[in-house]
């Protein structure tokens, strides 16, 4: 009796599920190389993984534990430490007709390192970051997150040794690629929230264009209640005091249009106490007490006193490039707030969009006020005189070596 021969799509069937199998199975080989090869194609960094997940029916992977460090730099302090990244597509721009992407860092860490020489130090601003998380996500980033994170700041010149960090970092930014098709000039939303040393709360929230080269933005930040003691180990290091008691809040807005910047910033610090005269230990120290001392002296002077507040108000304007900070008003400032009024303990609500929009359009006619913008207009004039000076002389010679040849001919 002939045996029966299997059915030719059984078959079929059969080989495309194990070819599916085989390929799943190999998937994360595959990814786990190109990663490392993104990693080791950032200039001045290398790094790795522990693993690659693959998660087919998201459309998504994740990479675990990520560490990239600076070549020549701290090896035992990596620059970006990511536990694991979650990259997918985000299913609520698809469902809305539109394919992008869903980044998802979760249990981030970024370590900062200051001081030093140049090759021990390591801020991350000589590497545009966008192109490898570009390289890592092939669809365009409409949703980017991290929870749970950690930012950290470090100075091993010092004495005493630096050591500053943010913690429980959380960042939510959406509507990146504008999938939502928002018909506004910001169509973005920004927030991040931390937790600074000194139990200081951060909150930042921002709406902005993303979409363009140099992101458009309006910006408003508010960090406040940090308990100044904490830091004492950054004030010892950089400006030889510390302080007994004080509190710290900082306030911001800040907008930028093309490039072109506009807004404040505004430190206020209140109960501020530099020396403890009950400490003994204070006396050991004859020159840093008299430091500590001239240094409460003018705290004291420009306080405002029934408030026991110093602050300020800081105008920042210019471009990104060459950003301009009014000096005299800042004093101004200082002094209304001492013997005037004491500033708020929040922001001002007085920059918008819109006072980056006239900045911009100010520096573009020419009458912005900026000292940057003049000097930067001085520049250019100046090069345009040794331009034509330069085509002057050009002319010049060349008539010069008309009338050279002519007579040349002529003899």
């Amino acid at each position: 009796m002939e045996k029966k021969r299997p059915k030719k799509r059984y078959v079929v069937l059969l080989s495309v599920l194990i070819l599916l199998v085989v390929g799943r199975l190999l998937l994360p080989y595959f990814v786990t190389r190109y990663v490392n090869k993104v990693l080791a194609e950032i200039p001045g960094y290398w790094g790795k993984i522990d693993d690659v997940d693959i998660s087919l029916y998201r459309g998504a992977y994740q990479i675990q534990g990520m560490k990239l460090y600076k070549v020549e730099g701290n090896d035992r302090i990596p620059f970006l430490d990511f536990p694991e990244i979650d990259l997918s597509v985000y299913w609520k721009a698809l469902l809305k007709g539109k394919v992008a992407g869903e980044v998802a860092f979760v249990r981030p860490v970024v370590n900062f390192i200051g001081g030093g020489s140049e090759a021990g130090s390591q801020s991350g601003g000589d590497v545009d970051w966008t192109e490898p998380l570009k390289d890592l996500m092939p669809l365009q980033i409409d949703r980017l997150t991290a929870t749970d994170g950690k930012l950290t700041f470090n100075d091993f010149s010092t004495r005493p040794r630096v050591d500053l960090a943010m913690t429980n970092v959380n960042l939510t930014a959406t509507n990146l690629s504008n999938a939502q098709q928002r018909a506004e000039t910001l169509p973005s939303d920004v927030r991040l929230t931390a937790t600074s040393i000194g139990n200081g709360k951060l909150n930042v929230n921002m709406k902005a264009n993303m979409l363009k080269p140099t992101p458009d933005f309006d910006l408003d930040l508010r960090f406040e209640d940090v308990n100044i003691p904490a830091l004492n180990d950054f004030f010892k290091a950089y400006a030889k005091v510390d302080l007994e008691r004080g509190n710290f809040n900082l306030y911001s807005e800040l907008a930028l249009r093309e490039g072109v910047l506009k807004g404040y910033v505004k430190p206020v610090a209140r109960d501020l106490k530099f020396i403890d005269w009950k400490d003994k230990d204070e006396f050991k120290n004859p020159a840093n007490l008299l430091w500590e001392g001239l240094a409460g002296l003018v705290a004291e002077i420009f306080e405002n006193q029934p408030r026991d507040q110093l602050a300020t108000v800081i105008p920042v304007s210019g471009t990104l490039e060459k950003t301009e900070v009014d000096v005299w008003t800042t004093l101004a400032n200082v002094l209304r707030n001492a013997f005037v009024q004491s500033l708020k303990l929040d922001t001002d609500g007085t920059i918008t969009f819109a006072d980056a929009i006239q900045a911009y359009r100010d520096r573009l006619s020419g009458k912005s006020g900026d000292k940057a913008d003049k000097n930067e207009r001085k520049a250019e004039r100046k090069e345009r005189r040794e331009e034509r000076k330069e085509q002057r002389q050009q002319r010049r010679e060349e008539r010069k070596r008309e009338k050279e040849k002519k007579q040349e001919i002529n003899t």
